[in-house]
């Protein structure tokens, strides 16, 4: 049976009493600030001809109408509909609308320098929204731990405001912090509150809802919870089919390959991430292509179908340099570093690992990651067992900031490795330390 097709629905409304062009002026001047088309704003709830009519001043919208608008702006119904507004103020929207776009580009630095030119400004009605937008940059530039402060300040001030939507935005984006730094039970408890949020229709945003599901799965996947994770999933598949908004399908189908891939399921990893291949070919993103490929190299690589990852990574290579987005480049190298290591080709393993350790474009993470797969690739060497430990070592203390589990990983392997060779003493005191680091925080 085909999917369910949603037809965009045709707003008839006849005005009544004056209207006020303001509300369409600044509909049209955040519409275009963030890049989007009349059609893309429409959507499926509403025609373009209908958002031309409102950006023209030709017709009223309905609050509901509002709502919708509104959030898919990113913004609160009251910030849209405010009448008149002051020229700093129109100013410092204008700019923060700029800054969205900039991190839309995957310009964090840029975005960074500008809400600093602007926090003066945007101390009054902006804080919160100049707030999770310094916690975006940071995040993005590799800084999660310092986006977390940012963020509990902005949901301190929507927590005493009445504007759930952006406080269900904010927790979410929180939840993603969390989720960095693979802090997961936190992560947890706030895309929970988060999913009460929408359930109770503080904020009815279909795309939302999906991210949520998508996420809330992949966490408790990570967690064990796998009955609760297919829950989600199943929700969100549906759900995925009354969504009009690619980006987000294909984000979503992404994540989902991810997670089956962690599930085991390498076969529903596969489907999806070709899914989400086809989906980001559609909207011809070519970093998110790229980034695609390589997750495809990486399951090729786990399901030991070597040949066909290699000819992924190239791939997600030629994408990456034609689309100019070296950030993704140093994670190539790492898959590569971990297809050599699969492939038995240590010494090479190891050398492609130093490779992604050492770019300029590297994410702390990446370097992180990388430095646990030359770990496990020079335990496989002729390399001395104390050059093997402070490796290990290392890898652990460059994975600590991102959480007690990517630690714990570092710390598994080492006991694989000393285990490999005899040195049970320190394998043991490995072993310990992992399950340390695994056991649930008392905090």
């Amino acid at each position: 049976m085909a999917p369910a097709r949603t037809r965009p629905v045709v707003v008839r409304q006849r005005a009544k009493g004056p209207i006020d062009p303001a509300f369409g002026m600044k509909l049209r001047q955040v519409r275009d600030a963030r890049g989007l088309t009349q059609q893309q704003l429409a959507g499926s709830d509403f025609t373009k001809g209908f958002i031309s009519l409102v950006e023209t001043g030709r017709t009223r919208v309905s609050l509901r109408a509002a709502e919708i608008l509104a959030n898919r702006l990113g913004l609160s119904v009251s910030d849209l509909m405010t009448p008149k507004e002051s020229a700093s103020a129109a100013r410092v929207e204008l700019t923060l609308a700029q800054i969205e776009r900039h991190l839309a580009d995957q310009r964090p630095q840029e975005a960074l320098h500008a809400l600093d030119e602007i926090e003066r400004v945007a101390r009054s009605g902006f804080r919160p929204r100049w707030l999770r937008l310094r916690a975006r940059a940071l995040s993005r530039l590799g800084r999660p731990r310092d986006a977390v402060p940012a963020l509990d300040e902005a949901i301190r001030a929507l927590r005493a405001g009445q504007d759930r939507a952006a406080l269900a935005r904010a927790l979410f984006e929180l939840a993603k912090v969390h989720a960095d730094l693979d802090e997961q039970a936190e992560a947890l408890n706030l895309a929970l509150q988060v999913e009460a949020l929408i359930n109770d229709r503080a904020i009815v945003d279909r795309s939302l809802e999906l991210q949520v599901l998508a996420f809330l799965a992949g966490i408790l996947v990570n967690l064990g919870d796998l009955s609760a994770a297919d829950l989600r999933t199943e929700r969100a598949r549906a759900l995925a089919e009354d969504v009009t908004d690619l980006r987000t399908v294909a984000d979503l189908y992404y994540n989902l390959a991810v997670t089956r891939q962690e599930q085991g399921d390498g076969e529903g990893a596969l489907a999806y991430a070709r899914r989400s291949l086809q989906s980001f070919e559609q909207l011809e993103d070519r970093p998110a292509i790229a980034s695609t490929w390589n997750t495809l190299a990486w399951i090729y690589m786990k399901r030991t179908q070597h040949g066909r990852a290699a000819e992924a990574l190239t791939r997600a290579e030629r994408e990456a340099r034609d689309a100019h987005y070296g950030a993704v480049l140093p994670w190539i190298v790492q898959t590569r570093a971990e297809l050599a290591l699969s492939r038995g080709d240590f010494a090479r393993s190891v050398e492609l690992a130093e490779e992604s350790i050492a770019s300029p474009d590297a994410s702390p993470r990446c370097r992180a990651l990388s430095s646990l797969v030359r770990a496990k690739a020079l335990a496989r060497t002729r390399a001395t067992t104390e050059e093997v430990m402070r490796a290990f070592d290392g890898a652990a203390l460059a994975l600590r900031p991102f959480g007690r589990r990517q630690e714990a990983r570092a710390q598994q392997s080492k006991f694989d490795a000393l285990s490999a060779r005899r040195r049970l003493r320190e394998a043991n005191a490995a072993a310990r330390r992992a399950l340390e680091l695994l056991r649930p925080s008392s905090g």
